[in-house]
């Protein structure tokens, strides 16, 4: 994986490394050096929304390997990008860090940074390990991941299985082809994939997720891991490891080499929309039924309290306005009170409120019946059945609708003439 770095950028990379980050601060915005502990770290963010997306770049390199992807990201999120202690502007340490000290710091330069979650974490190479510490170590905090041809640290051990001397031969060409400022570094990366595993942490959430893998491959390279068994292998390794997520996608694209996001941005950013999509349907998702349980806990709250005619108690109408119930949701409410609870006095009040709040609606007054009817109120349900049915060939509703509706008013009669 860091052989592929190395070779499919060169000098490239080489480049990048010096660059300034103006032209992605002046694309997204505040460009700010940030204490973290006794140092600093060079970030930039822009953009706004309800999430908060973090790029995380490879090894070796700077904030600017996202400057094709921030600007068009900063139009769907709030977003940051950060260089990591020794690349761009932000100043190296003493000593390189292991993977353990570079997370830290990135957990300190977010809340150095004032980003707030949720976070939708960008990481690319090795900035794919980076991204999953934080997420498994914060998982409340994480609402998606993308991963842009991310390190697999157990990729090299597999390789080995299949030729040992070529991999050896890899590792020795990649060294000797670093520069020294990023000698120490390579050491702390060699032995994550030397022992073929991340340090132990927990599960990673469960969030929607887009992994991007390079399959772009060279049947004739000098090097073992731009040849298409490995860069098979490595295909297939990603997509073990995507098929823990239940929500999202894997796409691989042979038109882009190891910098997916330099060379073919649109597709990183295609993920982000993604991922951004599935986030905001989750998030609306939880925020509905949160409120669906609030109003759940007073409707138990207030069952016991009811007292005939005396009307729909106060918390009650306080509980169904603070959760900006739809009719929908709320008929879907009443229903289970009314048949998973069998709570039909609780339930007529729900249905009443509907029909009230929904005056138009042809559904609402057909439940309020029905509620009426396991009531044993067959006269007042006659009329809401009857409204139903007036309302329903107004608003031009289906013959399968109006149907239930004529069979309802018939079993409202029914009841009617029952002693």
């Amino acid at each position: 994986m860091f052989t592929t770095l190395w070779r499919s950028t060169g000098a490239c990379l080489l480049a990048l490394t010096m660059l300034s980050a103006s032209a992605t601060a002046a694309d997204t915005g505040a460009d700010a050096m940030v204490k973290v502990g006794a140092s600093q770290l060079h970030v930039v963010q822009g953009g706004s929304g309800a999430f908060t997306v973090v790029f995380e770049a490879g090894f070796a390199s700077d904030l600017s390997v996202w400057r094709k992807v921030m600007p068009e990201a900063a139009r769907q999120a709030r977003v940051l990008a950060y260089s990591r202690a020794g690349t761009g502007q932000s100043p190296a340490r003493a000593v390189p860090q292991n993977l353990a000290q570079s997370a830290a710091e990135f957990e300190q330069m977010l809340a150095a940074a004032g980003a707030k979650p949720p976070y939708i974490l960008v990481g690319h190479s090795y900035g794919g390990f980076l991204i999953r510490h934080f997420a498994a170590h914060h998982p409340a905090q994480v609402a998606g991941l993308v991963f842009v041809d991310p390190a697999d640290e157990g990729l090299e051990s597999a390789l080995k299985r299949i030729d040992p001397a070529r991999v050896l031969q890899d590792q020795r060409a990649l060294a000797a082809s670093m520069p020294p400022k990023w000698q120490g570094d390579l050491v702390v990366v060699q032995s994550i994939l030397d022992a073929g595993r991340l340090p132990a942490m927990p599960a990673l959430p469960d969030v929607p997720t887009v992994l991007l893998t390079s399959v772009r491959a060279r049947a004739q390279s000098d090097f073992f891991q731009e040849t298409p068994a490995a860069v098979q292998l490595k295909r297939e390794r990603h997509q073990a490891f995507f098929s823990q997520f239940s929500s999202g996608a894997h796409i691989v694209t042979p038109h882009s080499g190891h910098h997916i996001q330099l060379m073919e941005p649109q597709l990183v950013n295609a993920a982000l929309s993604q991922v951004l999509a599935s986030a905001t349907m989750l998030s609306e998702r939880r925020v509905r039924q949160e409120a669906r349980q609030a109003l759940m806990r007073t409707l138990a709250q207030e069952a016991p309290k009811l007292n005939g005619d005396a009307g729909t108690p106060a918390r009650l109408v306080q509980a169904i306005r603070a959760g900006n119930f739809s009719e929908a949701e709320l008929n879907a409410i009443g229903f289970d009170v009314l048949t998973g609870n069998k709570q039909v006095e609780l339930a007529s009040l729900l249905f009443k409120y509907n029909s009230d709040t929904f005056p138009q609606s042809d559904n609402a007054a057909d439940s309020y019946g029905e509620a009426l009817l396991a009531a044993r109120r067959p006269q007042e349900a006659r009329l809401q059945f009857q409204r139903a049915l007036a309302l329903g060939t107004a608003n031009g509703s289906s013959p399968r609708a109006l149907a239930g509706y004529r069979d309802n008013l018939a079993k409202a009669q029914a009841q009617e003439k029952q002693p």
